[in-house]
């Protein structure tokens, strides 16, 4: 029986999820990013969108996916082009948008983001959030981000101290950092703003792991959730690996790169498949239910992603089924 496990590789560990609202149809579309999954059912329309506001960043990770799948063509997204993507999904029940995706760029080099989320937020997108390593967030960038009402800010952070934080996070000041997190839940505080709720996460890398307590009690009296996200070795890519497990990205969400390609997923770095362009009037809708997005679930759903040109090798695909493997 082909198995699916729907946020299998995130893990809450202090404070309070910042998935918390009660509003009626917030709470639908989480049970439907539950469900869709385990019951291999698309629906009409992308429950959620991850859009490339820029693929290029500001630090040189160690970690990072770009060290070792090189990606295509580099540059920001335009406000034009964003406004395309969110006026489809409007109108076909979109739920949510991340405005950036793993390892594909810091948002915050975008410097129309701002204008996005609020545009976003004005056409009914009720999850909009990003991930951020929260070096350029100064006071005058964080009062633009929490006045334009978004929902919640994920915060990526290793260690607790400088040493271990700057030797993973090349190119960022530990202290300087650290300032700029505290000083954003500060501003919110004097603007009496909820929104956004700050999540901080670390990658859970080998030296990181022994140390995950000591991490939730350095933050829990500053942000809303800690957590940590499974370490994806990319050094290592098992080609071939079968296993009865199926993709959960393929029932929930679709990306749009910076340029407006329609693409797979996140992980589609060399952008395997051709799913079209909004820019050139394509549409995401056509591309969600289209014959190569279809097949592609069927081959999941049979338990032989790794036929998937995209699936075999996928960093995120080798790291579940080797945790599935270690259970049985």
């Amino acid at each position: 029986m082909t198995e699916i496990k729907v946020n299998a590789n995130f893990h809450t560990i202090g404070g309070k999820s910042v998935l918390r609202s009660q509003e009626p149809r917030f709470l639908e579309y989480r049970k439907n990013w539950e469900t869709r999954p385990k019951t291999f059912t698309a629906g009409e329309f992308p429950l959620h969108l991850d859009i490339e506001t820029t693929c290029l960043c500001n630090l040189k990770c160690s970690f990072c996916a770009t060290n070792y799948e090189p990606i295509g063509g580099q540059g920001f997204m335009s406000f034009d082009t964003f406004k395309k993507i969110i006026d489809e999904g409007a109108v076909n029940g979109l739920c949510a948008v991340k405005l950036n995706s793993g390892g594909r760029g810091e948002p915050l080099l975008n410097k129309a983001l701002p204008e996005m989320i609020a545009y976003a937020k004005k056409k009914g997108i009720i999850d909009i959030y990003f991930n951020t390593n929260a070096v350029l967030l100064t006071q005058d960038v964080s009062k633009k981000i929490i006045e334009t009402g978004l929902d919640r800010l994920s915060i990526s952070f290793e260690g607790t101290t400088a040493e271990v934080y700057e030797k993973y996070r090349v190119g960022a000041n530990f202290d300087k950092v650290l300032k700029n997190i505290r000083d954003f839940i500060q501003l919110k505080r004097e603007m009496k703003k909820e929104r956004p709720l700050v999540r901080i996460q670390t990658v859970a890398l080998p030296e990181l792991v022994p140390v995950l307590d000591e991490y939730k009690h350095f933050w829990e009296n500053i942000v809303d959730e800690i957590a940590f996200i499974d370490f994806k070795d990319y050094s290592y890519l098992s080609q071939n690996l079968i296993g009865d497990w199926a993709c959960p990205y393929l029932w929930q969400r679709m990306m749009v790169r910076w340029d407006g390609t329609i693409t797979i997923c996140q992980f589609d770095y060399s952008n395997s498949y051709n799913l079209g362009n909004v820019n050139r009037g394509d549409s995401i809708q056509v591309a969600w239910r289209g014959e190569i997005m279809e097949k592609i679930r069927e081959l999941n759903e049979k338990g032989r992603s790794y036929e998937v040109k995209i699936c075999n090798g996928c960093a995120f695909r080798t790291t579940e089924i080797l945790k599935l493997k270690e259970n049985v």
